[in-house]
């Protein structure tokens, strides 16, 4: 319910923003088209449900009355099941930006079309570019602040997504962290019904043990776990509770760390 408001936000506040960072580069920098990529790698069928067609709709919605702000979006490392999704979805969409939309089931294909599009230095390391990776990107520190420089030096290290599902109700993922190397760990959740997240050290010392559960208003709950000093070898595990949930763990450390 709260989709539309975010669509509306991106284009009233992110918009301007990339006019006025695109400035610092360049003064005579007048107009902004976005292009963005979907990579699909990792996602199941299960988890497209009636609330992603939904939010496709607000989406769509949102974005015809900016039908200039999309140059193209490229969906990348697309299952095979996603044909399918993707037939009901060009029905729900403009036909203008459904033509601005291009599908590829490799991600070999995917990233040299990037390349065709996008200047190396702006395509993230993690493909094929030379640009910040995915984790720096999130962190903020990819991004030039109102002076030009660098702003946040908070770094993400560890971006791990945890899907639970009916048949699977835990999932674990092990990390390594270098000697002298200090890490903040929180985790991020929707899931109504929570999970019990425990971090541990190899060898199964347990660190630490905290209930997460999402919100009642839909906004992600996110609560920290711990913060660890390398070095060492760990494993962070969720166990979800009543209902499958998608936990999102992201382990943070300062840039100079």
């Amino acid at each position: 319910e709260k989709v539309d408001r975010f669509f509306w936000n991106d284009i009233t506040y992110v918009f301007p923003n990339v006019l006025k960072t695109g400035r610092v580069v360049n003064p005579d920098f007048a107009r902004t088209e976005n292009i963005t990529v979907y990579d699909l790698k990792g996602v199941s069928r299960s988890q497209v449900t009636s609330d992603t067609f939904e939010m496709i709709k607000v989406g769509n919605a949102v974005m015809s009355s900016f039908p200039e702000t999309l140059h193209c979006l490229l969906i990348i490392n697309a299952p095979s099941w996603f044909g399918l999704i993707w037939s009901l979805v060009k029905k729900m969409i403009d036909a203008r930006t459904a033509s601005k939309i291009e599908v590829f089931t490799s991600a070999k294909s995917g990233d040299k079309r990037m390349q065709e599009l996008i200047d190396k230095n702006q395509i993230p390391s993690d493909y094929g570019g030379t640009g910040p990776s995915l984790a720096t990107a999130a962190s903020g520190g990819a991004f030039l602040d109102d002076s030009g420089r660098g702003g946040n030096n908070a770094m993400v290290v560890l971006n791990q997504l945890l899907s639970t599902t009916k048949r699977q109700m835990e999932k674990s993922h092990d990390f390594e962290l270098d000697e002298g190397k200090e890490l903040m760990l929180k985790v991020y959740t929707r899931c109504k019904s929570g999970a019990t997240v425990v971090l541990s050290r190899g060898g199964g010392e347990k660190v630490t043990e905290v209930d997460v559960i999402g919100d009642t208003d839909d906004e992600p709950y996110s609560t920290t776990i711990e913060t660890i000093k390398g070095p060492g070898s760990f494993t962070v595990k969720v166990k979800a509770r009543l209902e499958p949930g998608v936990f999102l763990v992201l382990g943070t450390t300062l840039a100079s760390n």
